[in-house]
């Protein structure tokens, strides 16, 4: 048998559905591959912690952090990111991500058109394609990346392993990785030549903001971060309008706590002449109403 060129670690609480994706790389990938499940069941382990220690005993060259509910939909996709990963600046290759990471607080989609994509979500009963791609290049440099299937080289990820201690748990695990291969030097990519289907939506919880506001603390003295630069100008306005976003979906998954009404009426003090700041009253009153329907 070869030796396999690709390991791909899962963390897995649901062993029929790390199967399935087993028999789903087996048919797609193309290339020897390991695959490495973590049964994480009643361990509660952090992501990062289970991701470093699948690394380093794994045996492939390349190594693909990947979520169980992920499935490869192109054929042969082994050999395409391998192309890519083997030059020399590669960084981390992904299938959502931002071209920037703003300093203040938000997720690592800030709504300003910074998203690149190539994958297909299920949300609300329905598949929906994600396809963002302005440049129409195979590889979209972003600066992060989500980490529903995270591709990189062994030697980039021994550099700059997971940070098990500042993100011991399942949120932001992503964002803090990338950023840190990022900011070492490397380049970030979105893969447009290869299509993935995520089936979960994701979770957003006060856990996920606490460790969101954990990650700007840390990375504080570096952000922003873009692909381009970006002067004063241009960060007041991206600031502006990710505020905006980031207030909107904080109503959107009912965490009111973080997004009080008094904090919508300050933001519009602040930008009273914009249509963004008044669309916000009515977002949160959407969102209260039916958080209260939906809890009798």
């Amino acid at each position: 048998m070869d030796a396999p060129r690709f390991t791909l670690i899962c963390c897995s609480v649901d062993p029929a559905a790390a199967e399935a994706l087993r028999r789903n790389v087996a048919a797609t990938i193309g290339e020897p591959f390991e695959f490495d499940v973590w049964d994480n069941r009643g361990r509660n382990v952090g992501l990062c912690d289970v991701y470093d220690r699948c690394a380093e005993r794994s045996g492939g060259e390349y190594l693909c952090f990947v979520h169980e509910d992920v499935r490869f939909l192109t054929e042969g996709w082994g050999a395409r990111l391998a192309a890519k990963l083997c030059e020399p600046d590669c960084g981390v290759i992904g299938f959502a991500g931002s071209v920037l990471k703003l300093r203040r607080t938000t997720a690592w989609l800030h709504g300003v058109g910074d998203m690149r994509a190539n994958y297909v979500q299920h949300h609300g009963g329905g598949r929906h394609l994600h396809a963002k791609n302005p440049g129409g290049t195979d590889f979209s440099p972003v600066v992060t990346l989500d980490g529903m299937c995270l591709v990189v080289r062994r030697d980039v990820w021994a550099a700059t392993p997971f940070d098990g201690r500042t993100f011991p748990g399942f949120h932001c695990y992503d964002l803090d990785f990338t950023t840190a291969v990022f900011a070492a030097g490397r380049r970030n990519y979105v893969c447009n030549t290869v299509l993935v289907e995520h089936f979960s939506a994701g979770a957003y919880s006060y856990g996920w903001l606490e460790a969101l506001e954990t990650y700007h603390r840390k990375w504080a003295g570096r952000l922003p971060l873009g692909v381009e630069p970006l002067d004063g100008t241009r960060l007041a306005d991206l600031d502006r309008r990710a505020e905006a976003y980031f207030l909107k979906l904080l109503c959107q998954k009912r965490l009111f706590g973080a997004c009080p009404f008094r904090r919508i009426v300050r933001y519009i003090r602040t930008y009273p002449g914009r249509a963004a700041s008044w669309a916000l009253p009515f977002k949160y009153l959407k969102y209260h109403v039916k958080s209260l329907v939906r809890h009798g």
